[in-house]
C-alpha cells in the first residue's frame, strides 16, 4: 500500500470515527443528559433535521484537519480535546434552546476556528533545547524527597479524616469532599499542594513506572493518588490511574495508523453500552451501577463541556467579560468584574448551591469569558504555541513519556484555564522535566 493510500485510510478512519461519536453524543444529549441531569439548567431544543445537519457538519469538521497520526506528543492531546471538549461544546450549542439558532451557527464557527488554531503550529519545525542532564539517581532522590515531604504534610493535615469511600456512592463521596474542603481552607498551602501532587508529581511517577516497568514507581504513583483520593474523594485521582494505564497500552504497540481507531473505540464502546443500559435495562442493582458509571464517564467526563458551553454563553449575554483579569498577573492591571471566581459566579447563577463551581475548559474560561467569541480563536492559537514548546522540550526524552504527560495535562485543560493548567496543572513542570535527558533509566 503506497503512502497516499495509507494517508487516505487514516483520514477516512478519523472522519468515520468522529461521525459515529458525534451521533452518539447527540443522541445521548436527548436520551440521557437532559432526562437525568436537566435540572442543572439544560433545556433541549426541538431536534429538527436542520439542527441535526448543522450539528453533524460542525462536530465532524475538525476531523478533516486535526492530525491523523501522532508524530508529536501534543497531537494526541488534540485528539483528547476534540473528543472531550469540542464535540460536547458543539452538542450543547446546537441542542439547547437557550441559544438561538443564528447564535448556534456563529458560536460553533468560532469553536471550529479555535480548534483549527490549536493545530496551527504543527507546520513549524520544532527546536531542540539544551538538556539539563541531571544524573538519574540524583534526580530521583531529590524528586522523591520533595514528593514525600509534601505528601507527609497533607497526611498530617487530614490525619483524622482520611477515608476511602465507595467511588460509586455519590452521597458518601460528597460528604467526604465537603469535609475535606473545610480542612483545606484551614491551610494556605494544602490546596496548591494537593493540585501539584495529583496533577503532576504522582502522575509523572506512574508514567515513568509504566515505561520502565518499575513496580516500585507504579506502587508509589498509584498509592499516592489513592491517598489523595482519601482526603477529598475526588474521583479524578482514581480515574487518572486508569487513564494513564489505558493510554500507555494504546501507545505501547508499534502500529501507529491503528491508534486513531483504537482510541475512538475506547470512547465509542463504553458510550454505546452506557447509553443502551440507561435507556433499555431495568434491573435495580444493574441500574445503580450504570447510573454511577454514567455519572463518572458520561456526565462528568463527556458532557461537562456540553453543560458549560450553555452556562457561559447564556451567562455572558448579560454579564461582563473578564478581559483576562481572571489571570493572577493581569488582574493587577485590569479590574476583575466579579466578587468570586468566575466558575462560582456562573455556577450559582444557574444552581442555588453555595459556592457551586461551574469550572469550564480553556476555550470557554480563557477565550469566551475573556473577550467573547474572538477569544475562542485567540486562545486556540496560544494553546497551539504552548503545545509547540512542549513538543520541542519532549525531543530530549522518550516520545511515549511526552504523550502520557500531555494526556494528563489535557485532562486538566478539559476543566480549567490554560494558565491554571500551566502552573497548578503541571504543564510547565512537565516541560521542565522533559528537558532532562536522565529521567528514564537507560
Amino acid at each position: 500500500m503506497n503512502v497516499k493510500n495509507i494517508n487516505f485510510e487514516s483520514r477516512y478512519k478519523l472522519i468515520i470515527s468522529s461521525l459515529i461519536l458525534s451521533i452518539l453524543v447527540g443522541i445521548g444529549y436527548f436520551s440521557y443528559l437532559v432526562p437525568t441531569w436537566g435540572y442543572f439548567g439544560l433545556e433541549s431544543d426541538e431536534p429538527t433535521l436542520e439542527i441535526w445537519s448543522f450539528y453533524i457538519i460542525f462536530a465532524t469538521l475538525p476531523s478533516l484537519f486535526i492530525p491523523k497520526e501522532i508524530t508529536r506528543p501534543s497531537m494526541f492531546g488534540v485528539w483528547i480535546l476534540y473528543v472531550f471538549t469540542y464535540i460536547p461544546m458543539i452538542t450543547g450549542t446546537f441542542f439547547d434552546k437557550q441559544i438561538i439558532f443564528n447564535d448556534k451557527i456563529t458560536i460553533s464557527f468560532c469553536y471550529c476556528l479555535g480548534f483549527w488554531g490549536l493545530c496551527s503550529f504543527y507546520k513549524i519545525k520544532l527546536f531542540k533545547s539544551k538538556p539539563f542532564n541531571v544524573p538519574y539517581r540524583l534526580f530521583w532522590t531529590l524528586y522523591y524527597f520533595l514528593v514525600f515531604t509534601m505528601l507527609a504534610y497533607i497526611v498530617f493535615l487530614y490525619r483524622d479524616n482520611l477515608t476511602f469511600v465507595n467511588i460509586l456512592a455519590s452521597e458518601e463521596v460528597y460528604q467526604t469532599r465537603f469535609a475535606g474542603q473545610e480542612i483545606q481552607e484551614q491551610s494556605a498551602f494544602a490546596g496548591h499542594i494537593i493540585l501539584w501532587l495529583s496533577n503532576a508529581f504522582f502522575p509523572f511517577i506512574l508514567c515513568i513506572g509504566f515505561i520502565e516497568n518499575d513496580k516500585i514507581k507504579k506502587i508509589i504513583g498509584i498509592s499516592g493518588l489513592v491517598i489523595l483520593y482519601m482526603t477529598m474523594a475526588n474521583k479524578q485521582y482514581i480515574f487518572s490511574i486508569v487513564f494513564i494505564y489505558l493510554i500507555f497500552k494504546l501507545f505501547s504497540s508499534t502500529n501507529n495508523r491503528a491508534k486513531i481507531f483504537r482510541f475512538f473505540k475506547f470512547i465509542i464502546i463504553p458510550t454505546i453500552v452506557l447509553l443502551f443500559c440507561n435507556e433499555f435495562v431495568d434491573i435495580p442493582f444493574v441500574n445503580d451501577v450504570v447510573f454511577a458509571l454514567s455519572g463518572i464517564f458520561l456526565f462528568r467526563t463527556l458532557y461537562t463541556s456540553t453543560l458549560m458551553t450553555v452556562y457561559y454563553n447564556v451567562f455572558l449575554e448579560n454579564h461582563p467579560y473578564t478581559y483576562f483579569s481572571h489571570i493572577s498577573i493581569i488582574n493587577k492591571f485590569v479590574e476583575y468584574p466579579y466578587q468570586d471566581q468566575l466558575g462560582i459566579e456562573v455556577g450559582t447563577y444557574f444552581i442555588d448551591i453555595d459556592k457551586f463551581n461551574a469550572n469550564a475548559n480553556f476555550f470557554i474560561t480563557d477565550g469566551l469569558s475573556s473577550i467573547g467569541l474572538p477569544g475562542i480563536i485567540l486562545i486556540g492559537f496560544f494553546c497551539s504555541f504552548i503545545f509547540y514548546l512542549f513538543d520541542s522540550f519532549s525531543l530530549n526524552t522518550n516520545k511515549l513519556l511526552g504523550i502520557l504527560l500531555i494526556s494528563v495535562a489535557c485532562v486538566v485543560l478539559m476543566n480549567v484555564s490554560l494558565f491554571t493548567t500551566l502552573v497548578s496543572g503541571g504543564l510547565l513542570f512537565f516541560m521542565l522535566l522533559l528537558n532532562n535527558n536522565n529521567i528514564i533509566k537507560k
